[in-house]
């Protein structure tokens, strides 16, 4: 992975060229260290490369058409090479980088080489004879782009900072964002949390003239041709073969691939694919698992799986060259971990305990050799959706003996309960009141909103927007509910950090574009046959992964030993809420008084407690990564941004209790 960066500024001052070279300071992070520009007064075009893929020894950006027409920059990885080589009548392709490729793909067709490339990528492509650029993003969104639009100038890059260091970008927060973070709404990807920054959402395009500003989507996969086979039988069969391309296409590196393997289907999935295709290659993967510290009390819910260790071993001892690695997070800081995550991703980082074990897997990952890690975080939007809205289509289909059956083997299988049912079933027949009765208590409380400063709680109408957001719903249309997974996870910018943090890249097969299309096409009933949810991902791996894991229904429970690791920085941490309190945009934004009161009541067990973890796990460590995220970037222009001026007189301190 590398990085991208273009500025277009209109007035004669400065020359472009100057605030390029502030742009590709600010993200040498998130490439190799080779950088590479191009500029004349008005525009500069420029950014850092990588040096993963074997073919990036060959990268000499920014490219030039023969004719000088274009100039591109790009930060790509194409998964359909030898097709294009084939299309485009390539010579000697094994001597071209990705970004020659995509050069000729878009000279041959322009901007519907989109329709045609696959795989991760962000580009730029300046027209000097038109005075127009032309940027896109990869369908799944592997790789990020940002932009922003000034009165004289118009810039991208991959990442905000590239964009935070030109002189009048930074004008604070975006309200209405840290309002979505705290409500944990599906985000306006079109913002970013910075004031004017914005994101290019996946599988778009946008093009600037010095008239006109125009952005449009490509590509969505509820828009993928319906796919029907005669048998239940030929979807897994049809998704296999797709999958496994999609997994061999991410294999492609200088040095070694591993991956994330989890109790779970998803990435046990992916392990299993790169293990069949790397023997056959005469290789070996190493397979990471995160596990608790040695020191962890053990306890957890009987739905959840606190230890992934012994479930993951067995998906590992079914294939002879896997190295199964057994991680946990003792010794690592976790203050530090979360400010070092927090800078590299440019927005408050989620999870922030997971940051530990994960901060681990990447060192011990790199100090083996390896620069690929793959994983399978998109599989519950494609391999494994489960979805309950297939109930209201048999209701509303009249297939109520089928809605009856699978309901009653579902639950009895552990996939669904009685509320589940009958909220997918009635949820477009039922007012809102009903449908707060159908969720369980355990769910009415947002963990995060109460550590939102009041003020913004209360001019942001927080609690009715959850409500709203929970159960104002009532369609439960299918291709609704599929598409959130989409539109809910950008996984661009995580990638982006987590290349910039460990120089490691991330590699997604079930993100890939064909799984979207093929799995948004097919009959949503074949996620349920057989009566078990995600049954497509069960049926398919059937003789690939244990049967254990195949009839697994409970989930892994990542950082269970939260409060280990947590209950060692207490004292870091209220340094570092002490430090927000003289944040103006954290005061504003966050109740300190609270954070506070938590971080000196420290819980003495109930660790595994629904009460305990919503307050001390979930909200507080949010928070504090949320708090440090704003001081880190504050400035007297925040105050603007956030709308409402915070008392300046700093929050009294609750005394510390035993």
């Amino acid at each position: 992975m590398s990085a991208i960066n273009v500025v277009w500024n209109r007035a004669n001052e400065p020359p472009a060229q100057q605030l390029l070279e502030s742009m590709l300071s600010a993200q040498l992070m998130y490439g190799s260290g080779r950088s590479f520009s191009w500029s004349e007064q008005h525009i500069a075009l420029g950014g850092t490369l990588s040096n993963i893929l074997p073919e990036d020894i060959f990268d000499t950006q920014p490219l030039w058409s023969a004719d000088g027409s274009v100039c591109m920059v790009a930060d790509v990885r194409l998964d359909n090479r030898a097709e294009l080589a084939r299309d485009l009548d390539l010579v000697h392709p094994e001597e071209l980088a990705d970004s020659s490729f995509l050069m000729a793909a878009w000279l041959r067709w322009g901007p519907s080489c989109l329709d045609r490339i696959i795989g991760g990528f962000a580009f730029a492509v300046w027209n000097p004879g038109r005075r127009e650029l032309f940027a896109a993003r990869d369908h799944s969104g592997e790789r990020p782009l940002f932009y922003y639009r000034g009165e004289d100038f118009f810039a991208l890059a991959s990442m905000p900072k590239g964009l935070l260091a030109l002189p009048g970008v930074f004008r604070g927060f975006e309200e209405s964002r840290i309002v979505e973070w705290f409500g944990l709404f599906t985000p306006d990807w079109n913002k970013s949390i910075f004031a004017g920054v914005n994101c290019l959402p996946l599988g778009h395009w946008l093009r600037v003239t010095p008239d006109q500003f125009e952005c449009r989507q490509y590509w969505h996969p509820l828009n993928a041709a319906p796919t029907r086979f005669k048998r239940d039988e030929e979807y897994p069969e049809a998704l296999l073969e797709i999958f496994d391309r999609a997994t061999e296409a991410r294999l492609r590196t200088r040095k070694s691939v591993g991956s994330l393997l989890s109790a779970g289907l998803d990435c046990s999935s992916v392990t299993a694919s790169a293990a069949r295709l790397l023997a056959a290659q005469g290789k070996s993967l190493t397979a990471f698992t995160s596990v608790p510290r040695p020191d962890f009390n053990g306890l957890s819910n009987p739905w959840e799986i606190a230890d992934e260790g012994p479930a993951a071993s067995e998906v590992a001892r079914l294939y002879p060259n896997i190295r199964h690695v057994l991680v946990d997070s003792r010794g690592y800081d976790l203050l530090a971990t979360m400010k070092s995550w927090t800078d590299a991703w440019d927005a408050p980082a989620v999870n922030v305990v997971n940051l530990l074990w994960f901060t681990a897997i990447l060192d011990q990952a790199r100090e083996q050799g390896i620069d690929v890690i793959l994983e399978g975080g998109s599989g519950n939007g494609t391999i494994s959706w489960e979805t309950h809205a297939i109930f209201s289509q048999f209701f509303h289909r009249g297939h109520w003996i089928k809605l009856a059956k699978t309901a009653y083997l579902l639950r009895k299988h552990g996939g669904t309960s009685v509320r589940q049912v009958t909220k997918a079933t009635l949820g477009s027949l039922l007012p809102m009141w009903c449908h707060r009765l159908l969720v369980p208590s355990s769910r009415l409380r947002n963990p995060y909103s109460p550590l939102a400063h009041p003020d913004l709680i209360r001019r942001s109408a927080l609690p009715e927007k959850i409500s709203r957001y929970m159960f104002g719903d009532t369609t439960s249309r299918l291709a609704d509910e599929h598409a959130i997974y989409l539109e809910q996870a950008d996984i661009g910018p995580i990638h982006a950090a987590s290349q910039g943090a460990s120089k490691i890249e991330f590699r997604d097969p079930t993100a890939d574009k064909r799984i979207y299309d093929f799995c948004f096409s097919i009959p949503p009933e074949q996620y349920v046959v057989g009566a078990h949810s995600r049954s497509l991902v069960r049926r398919a791996m059937k003789g690939r992964l244990p049967e254990a894991t195949l009839a697994r229904y409970n989930r892994g429970l990542q950082g269970a030993d939260w409060y280990l690791p947590m209950q060692e920085a207490l004292p870091a941490l209220r340094e570092e809420v002490s430090l927000q309190e003289r944040s103006i945009a954290a005061r504003q934004t966050l109740d300190i008084p609270k954070m506070l009161d938590l971080l000196n009541t420290w819980p003495k067990s109930g660790y595994q407690t629904p009460e305990v973890v919503r307050s001390w796990h979930s909200a507080l460590t949010r928070a504090i990564s949320m708090g440090y995220f704003l001081r880190s970037h504050d400035s007297t222009d925040s105050v603007a941004a956030l709308c409402e001026a915070a008392p300046t007189d700093p929050p009294a301190v609750p005394a510390a209790r035993d």
